[in-house]
């Protein structure tokens, strides 16, 4: 349903200038920092003042002003905390979007180099996330700082006991993002899989391209995911939260539950495969054409695996629980593909790519302001 709400859509526009205005600086700046404060404060402000947009919203304000979600330890403890400092039910979203931008975007900063395309890249990319995944996201940003303690240890440079030391600090980033919400453990579980397993070895297009092609095109379709219940079913004993989900397996699996909203037409399917192939094949050219680091490598294999798996259960709320923030992690190598762009040679077939690249824009930044419904109201609507 399209929407021309001029607040809604001015405000977002600006809130992209800003973080495309920061990211140029930052790149020059011997005071990241300060920019990054900036972009959080904005971020913060833009999202924190949403009413009634995003999954849950009624449910999220009443757990946090009155604990139904004792489950999930950590969050409880954060909901108490921000009640005792004076946070109300109106203002809570600041108080969860402020850490997820800020740990994002410090994660972000080890790839100065790239600011100027990352940072308005990670804001398309991550904004519906943090939007509609309220309690994930907040936990997410314990992830950020997961991955870049993660990226951290495989660096020579530090001696022994840092790497103990920041040992045990990834399982106290693991824990509290779990204990905030627990499907992020799949998600840490997964990104470190992809990072040990790939050491740094980039996945080819040769491979990437026909599994994402079979992958939406085909397994999507036709593969019974009955399959998966009893596997679910399993998982489901790990966490009383994810158990609520996999107890409802035939609901999320069977062919007469299918989720239709989330059926794309087919010229989306195109157009999306035409973007998400175009920036494997680029991504790919680029990581070998020029010197990469093993952190852009692992960020580039978590978006093509995520991705090439978040096309088979499109249609299945559940894993994309899972899998759609690692789609998200797209701004990463396309950021690195925009910036080496000059360095490297392309043919005309190579060149045309690149127009595959304005899926990532069209479909994350146009359609979230034109396509939201009645999903564009501030605090000052009410």
């Amino acid at each position: 349903m399209y929407t021309f709400d001029i607040d809604y859509i001015l405000i977002n526009v600006l809130m992209f200038l800003f973080f495309v205005y920061a990211g140029r600086n930052i790149e020059k700046s011997k005071h990241p920092w300060q920019y990054i404060w900036l972009c959080s404060i904005v971020f913060t402000i833009v999202l924190g003042c949403r009413y009634m947009r995003g999954n849950d919203y009624l449910r999220f304000q009443l757990t946090f002003m009155y604990d139904q979600d004792k489950t999930e330890v950590l969050f409880t403890l954060i909901n108490r905390f921000l009640r005792w400092v004076g946070v109300t039910k109106y203002t809570f979203l600041c108080a969860y979007s402020l850490p997820f931008i800020l740990c994002g975007l410090y994660f972000c900063k080890r790839f100065v180099s790239l600011s100027k395309f990352l940072y308005p890249a990670f804001l398309l990319a991550f904004v519906f996330f943090d939007e509609y995944c309220i309690r994930q996201a907040l936990g997410f940003s314990f992830i950020f700082v997961y991955m870049a303690i993660l990226f951290n240890l495989d660096e020579e440079k530090y001696k022994l006991c840092a790497k103990i030391r920041n040992f045990f600090l990834l399982i106290i980033c693991a824990l509290a993002a779990t204990s905030i919400h627990s499907v992020n453990a799949l998600n840490i579980m997964f990104i470190t899989v992809v990072f040990i397993v790939l050491r740094g070895r980039h996945i080819p297009w040769l491979i990437s391209i026909p599994s994402f092609l079979i992958s939406s095109f085909v397994l999507s379709n036709s593969i019974d995911w009955a399959f998966f219940q009893n596997g679910l079913a399993y998982l489901g004993g790990f966490s009383e939260k994810f158990y609520i989900y996999t107890i409802r397996a035939n609901s999320f699996f069977s062919s007469d539950a299918f989720q239709n909203d989330y059926t794309r037409s087919i010229g989306g399917k195109i157009l999306e495969c035409f973007g998400h192939c175009s920036l494997f094949y680029l991504g790919c050219k680029t990581i070998k054409g020029i010197p990469s680091p093993k952190s852009i490598v692992a960020l580039y294999n978590v978006y093509v695996v995520g991705t090439i798996i978040d096309m088979c259960f499109w249609n299945y709320e559940l894993l994309r629980r899972v899998f759609d923030p690692m789609l998200a992690f797209w701004c990463f190598p396309i950021a690195f593909v925009l910036k080496n762009a000059s360095k490297l040679k392309y043919t005309t077939q190579e060149k045309f790519l690149f127009l595959g690249l304005l899926y990532f824009p069209y479909e994350m930044g146009l359609k979230y302001l034109v396509e939201r419904g009645q999903m564009t109201l501030f605090l000052w609507d009410m």
